[in-house]
């Protein structure tokens, strides 16, 4: 038997119903919000992303790269904004005024090793606004992720950090400080052994262990090295989420992975998980339009992990035991062909009337032992039950059993089926 790729997962129904139930909360929510949806490609020319804002991280070495028919090198997407970036210059829509708050959901991919809600085709709901310098932006992609945990009722399960990382003067003027790391050389004791560190500064800071979190803890935070204009805007956003009554915490070793970013960066973070826990995570990128395309475009963007969350609510049984997808009617056909044909012909009655919105599962598979159908059904939860069957067939009627009352009905006459069927469930 041929297997899965490694890191590359099958969603079979029951988990597809997880996906599609925390995709419907979210396009409610976001509609509220005026957001418009985008699509772009999953191949993206390599080109896109050798760039300085990605010199210093793993993030290069775990693109799938390669070369197409025509010798051009392209990449799997690894993430959302830089594709997002490119579709939204490349289509001129900085020239549509309502078009500057965007929103995309998708696969992407990364060859890493396959961790706890991340695999190497892993998918992301992203949020991007372009154009809005101020901090209300962040504001607005807080309250929104903020709304969406509430929705699903499992927002006391996480918590939400913050930091700001300054500009780029501000970083640097960071590491300057930082005399008593870089004297020691990048190493430090951990288990009696001398590790080194091969990543950039930040992201030594960066790092969830827990050893290295408490060697760290005597450093200062960059926020102490921040500009005038940066520190105002953080203290800002710490008041603005204080009125809307959101819990943070400020973690001042809080830095992205990706060297776009500056200003505020903020994660949520799953409580019960000690590693791996970031559901969600972003921040501003003011500069990163402008070094790229020479274009005073100032940005901010947060990507949603679906798989961790999907875990999550995994997890947290009671929160999903309302999401299995619902039936309304279970039509029974299979006798014969005719039989079959005739459960079609109600199927789009049904859907052609008033009653289009109702959920149907017609059933005209090879014969099945009738009493473990309606086991099966009363498991769904059906509210209706139409069995068209060898009497049915030969007393040229239909059966429709009532399942919330246990009444049963006979009718002779399918052109009143629909009407009988909309006064049985009080449809108006």
């Amino acid at each position: 038997m041929i297997k899965s790729i490694k890191g590359m997962k099958d969603y079979i129904p029951n988990d597809v119903i997880i996906y599609q139930y925390i995709e419907k909360k979210f396009r409610t929510i976001i509609n509220n919000y005026s957001f418009n949806e985008v699509r772009f490609p999953i191949l993206e020319r390599t080109s896109l992303y050798n760039k300085d804002f990605f010199r210093n991280n793993l993030f290069l070495k775990q693109m799938y790269n390669f070369y197409d028919k025509n010798k051009l090198n392209i990449s799997l997407r690894p993430e959302g904004t830089m594709s997002c970036v490119r579709m939204y210059l490349e289509n001129k829509l900085f020239n549509i005024y309502n078009f500057n708050k965007l929103w995309y959901i998708g696969p992407m991919f990364r060859y890493e090793n396959p961790q706890k809600g991340r695999l190497r085709q892993f998918y992301q709901i992203g949020l991007e606004i372009f154009g809005d310098s101020n901090i209300s932006s962040n504001l607005e992609l807080i309250l929104i992720i903020n709304r969406l945990l509430d929705k699903l009722n499992i927002k006391n399960l996480f918590i939400l950090e913050i930091n700001s990382i300054g500009t780029l003067y501000d970083r640097l003027n960071y590491i300057k400080n930082l005399n008593y790391l870089l004297n020691k050389k990048d190493y430090f004791i951990k288990d009696k052994k001398i590790i080194k560190f091969d990543f950039d500064i930040f992201r030594k800071l960066d790092n969830n262990d827990e050893d290295y979190i408490n060697f760290i803890k005597k450093f200062p935070g960059i926020i102490n090295f921040l500009n005038s204009k940066s520190l105002i805007n953080f203290k800002n956003l710490c008041n603005y989420l204080n009125k809307f009554n959101i819990d943070f915490v400020i973690n001042k070793n809080l830095f992205r992975g990706l060297d776009y970013y500056n200003d505020v960066v903020f994660e949520w973070k799953y409580k019960f998980w000690s590693s791996q826990n970031t559901i969600c995570a972003g921040g501003r990128y003011d500069y990163l339009i402008k070094n790229l395309y020479n274009l005073n475009i100032p940005s901010v963007g947060l990507a949603l992990g679906l798989d961790r969350l999907v875990l999550i609510l995994k997890e947290n049984n009671k929160l999903i035991s309302n999401i299995n997808k619902n039936i309304d009617i279970y039509i029974v056909s299979y006798y014969n062909s005719k039989t079959m044909l005739l459960g079609f012909s109600i199927f789009e009655r049904i859907l052609n009337s008033d009653l289009y919105f109702l959920n149907i599962y017609h059933n005209y598979f090879k014969y099945t032992n009738l009493s473990k159908i309606i086991i099966r059904v009363l498991k769904l939860k059906c509210k209706l039950l139409i069995i068209i069957g060898k009497r049915e067939f030969n007393n040229k009627v239909i059966t429709i059993k009532d399942l919330y009352f246990n009444n049963q009905f006979i009718i002779s006459n399918k052109k009143n089926i629909v009407s009988f069927i909309s006064n049985l469930l009080k449809i108006n």
